[in-house]
């Protein structure tokens, strides 16, 4: 079954999907993505669990996947991703750079690494909810549970407002080790 343009779309579609998406969402669309297709494959396309896994993949994985993917191909099956945009993209560089001493989230005396990356995916978590919410698809019981979600509530997570003062902060960190 020789499929190059499918192949072609697989391939963007999974980069955009890494690239929106944190790494505990790919990992359970994987997961329910083999699931849903054992069961397709079993003909059971109607069962309750299948209905139930294709919903959930598309309704808070596939809804959120847009962007462009530049690829430059070769003979064969050999290909580069040259680029990769979006509006709904998780990774930044301003995000991730150690230069950034500005408005950190963190100061250099935290744990830089870890952190900062838990900081953002929280952050990352927040933008997809604003995102769901407004596009309609959180809807119901769960946008109750939620509560109103105002863009940008993502970026104030990311940028964070810690203490001025070098010796609040280790101060901070002390009081919550339980070493104060």
């Amino acid at each position: 079954y020789e499929a190059p343009g499918m192949a072609l779309l697989f391939i963007a579609y999974e980069r955009l999907i890494t690239a929106i998406h944190n790494e505990d969402t790919i990992a359970n669309y994987h997961h329910n993505g083999r699931e849903l297709g054992r069961l397709l494959y079993e003909g059971r396309w109607l069962d309750p669990q299948a209905l139930m896994l294709r919903e959930s993949v598309v309704r808070w994985v596939a809804s959120s996947i847009t962007g462009e993917v530049t690829l430059r191909l070769r003979r064969g099956e050999d290909y580069s991703i040259l680029d990769t945009t979006g509006p709904a993209l998780g990774y930044h560089p301003d995000k991730l750079s150690m230069e950034r001493v500005a408005d950190a989230a963190f100061r250099p005396n935290d744990r830089i690494g870890q952190l900062t990356m838990c900081n953002l995916d929280i952050a990352d978590s927040r933008s997809r909810l604003e995102q769901y919410a407004a596009t309609g698809i959180v809807s119901g019981p769960a946008a109750g549970l939620i509560g109103d979600l105002e863009a940008g509530g993502a970026k104030h997570i990311a940028v964070g407002a810690g203490p001025d003062d070098e010796f609040e902060a280790l101060d901070d960190v002390a009081m919550e080790s339980g070493v104060d």
